[in-house]
């Protein structure tokens, strides 16, 4: 199947159409960085609600979110708390020693579009509401240390994933990176947009677009190419028809971020 991305510094901001209903959403956008605390490697995280990546907008209400952190062994439940000093949420994890991932979860929520503004609630709650939608949100940060590639490649069961068929910090400059999307755990075709931190401060702008293809591991799959350090972000989305009278679509969006060695 054809495949077209753009690998010079397009900052892409006409997708909306692509992309799916609710655009002007903000993408939900885990991401971690390794403290010292004592002696031991701890980590502190952060989920940001954003329209450029790496700077945070807003914070979710806590109470919509709940965290994760995922090892080949256990799962443990992480506590969340807003963020005095920005606009976000944030919390702690022990460092694990082998690969890891980092989850959360936005819990799906309508919001309204009024004469007003967008507002929590459907129309019940919103009666002069020109079009309501329920946004529901995935992201996982690829963190702790090296190997367990198998691990890394095993999908997490979310309604829609980003799945990378190798361990993406291993990538260097110039590199492809190999992900396979997933809607309710099948392969889905679909555009692929991806960017790094500090690329841009436009709303809604990205480094890369790619669309999905079948290769011999099956369809749903994206290249992706790596052209800077740092942290990076894969993101996709979908619309869904939703079961509520008056709801327009069941939005979802999943991000998957990664750092990449200078």
């Amino acid at each position: 199947m054809f495949q077209s991305k753009f690998t010079t510094p397009l900052a892409i901001t006409a997708l909306g159409c692509l992309i799916g209903y609710g655009a002007t959403a903000h993408e939900f956008i885990a991401s971690s960085d390794i403290i010292t605390d004592s002696g031991k490697n701890n980590a502190v995280f952060t989920l940001d609600s954003t329209h450029v990546f790496g700077v945070p907008e807003e914070a979710e209400a806590p109470q919509h979110v709940t965290a994760q952190l995922i090892t080949p062994s256990v799962t443990t439940d992480l506590e969340i708390t807003e963020n005095e000093d920005t606009p976000n949420l944030k919390g702690t994890f022990t460092l694990p020693d082998s690969a890891a991932w980092l989850v959360s979860h936005r819990l799906p929520v309508i919001w309204s579009q009024t004469p007003d503004g967008w507002k929590e609630g459907g129309p019940d709650v919103n009666p002069d509401a020109i079009a309501s939608s329920r946004f529901e949100k995935f992201s996982k940060n690829l963190t702790g240390g090296d190997g367990n590639a198998e691990f890394v490649s095993i999908p997490l069961g979310h309604k829609l994933e980003i799945v990378p068929l190798s361990d993406p910090r291993t990538a260097s400059i110039d590199d492809d990176i190999d992900v396979q999307v997933l809607l309710d755990g099948q392969p889905y075709s679909t555009s692929v947009l991806a960017t790094y931190a500090g690329f841009t401060d436009t709303p809604s702008s990205y480094a890369y677009y790619t669309e999905t293809m079948s290769d011999n591991r099956g369809s749903g799959i994206a290249k992706i190419r790596i052209s800077a350090p740092g942290l990076w972000v894969v993101r996709v989305a979908a619309d869904l028809p939703d079961a509520q009278e008056g709801v327009r679509v069941h939005n979802l969006r999943a991000t998957m971020t990664f750092d990449i060695a200078e």
